[in-house]
């Protein structure tokens, strides 16, 4: 109580001296990393419904709340507070697996995410109706529906860019110039924005780069394209501050059968 009020008082003497106040630390945002939620074959990029599960409990229990985009946008813009403890949890490639498992456990543990389509993919099943959440991927009235819910904040993981080849992701190849190289990233998000706009009527404002490849002219080519957010696969919390931007956003990936205990504590508290 004293170390509070000598606190206060100090605040106060700075401010009536016309010396600004420290800033408080901006908060950190961990975002963790999920793919695929399998039944059979988890591993690298998958994890079962069960270890899923346990993620979300052990999250509620220590206190962390799961936040959107929209959220994080009235932080920096508005100065809306944010949870005590935020993180944000996010989805690659669009399974419709997504649906089956996860979305039922949000629901349960009062949590949203980000999902991060693939638009080629969701063309490809929009055409085949195939449904088996072992392997399918959503189609783009599985996706319109899905963006209707509080639970789930849809952003692009690029049109046709998720392969090795010819190109690794959204890098360029070799040779490519800078202004060769914008036009293809452009290509592709006028394709995946169309998409977008058909089914859900808006473009994404976030875009997940495929294997992580990014770099600084698809960093200011998706400015220019207007998204706000991008998100890569390094493993590193991030920083809020006011006024700051969303670009190269780090991320922790969630393997299966590695230790809760250990994963968390490297994602949240090293």
């Amino acid at each position: 109580m004293l170390r509070s009020l000598i606190g206060l008082l100090f605040t106060a003497a700075l401010l009536a001296s016309g010396v600004p106040a420290p800033e408080k630390t901006p908060p950190e945002l961990p975002i963790l990393m999920y793919h695929d939620v399998k039944t059979e074959g988890a591993g690298k990029d998958a994890v079962t419904p069960q270890e899923l599960e346990e993620d979300l409990r052990w999250l509620r229990q220590e206190g962390y709340t799961a936040v959107t985009m929209a959220q994080v946008l009235d932080y920096v813009d508005e100065g809306q507070p944010l949870p005590e403890k935020p993180v944000m949890l996010s989805f690659d490639d669009g399974q419709l697996s997504f649906c089956e498992y996860a979305l039922p456990l949000l629901e349960k543990y009062d949590m949203c995410a980000m999902l991060a389509v693939v638009g080629s993919y969701a063309d490809e099943f929009s055409a085949s109706g195939d449904v088996n959440p072992a392997y399918a991927y959503m189609s783009w009235e599985k996706l319109a529906q899905l963006s209707r819910s509080p639970r789930a904040d849809l952003a692009a993981h690029s049109f046709g860019l998720h392969s090795l080849h010819p190109r690794c992701g959204a890098a360029p190849m070799r040779g490519e110039g800078r202004e060769e190289y914008r036009a293809m990233l452009f290509s592709d998000l006028r394709k995946l924005n169309f998409r977008f706009g058909a089914a859900m009527g808006r473009a994404p404002r976030a875009f997940v780069y495929p294997f992580g490849q990014y770099n600084a002219v698809s960093e200011e080519a998706l400015r220019d394209a207007g998204y706000l957010f991008t998100f890569t696969c390094e493993e590193k919390r991030n920083e809020l501050r006011r006024g700051g931007g969303f670009f190269a956003l780090g991320r922790f990936n969630r393997p299966a059968f590695v230790p809760r205990e250990e994963f968390f504590a490297r994602a949240l508290t090293d």
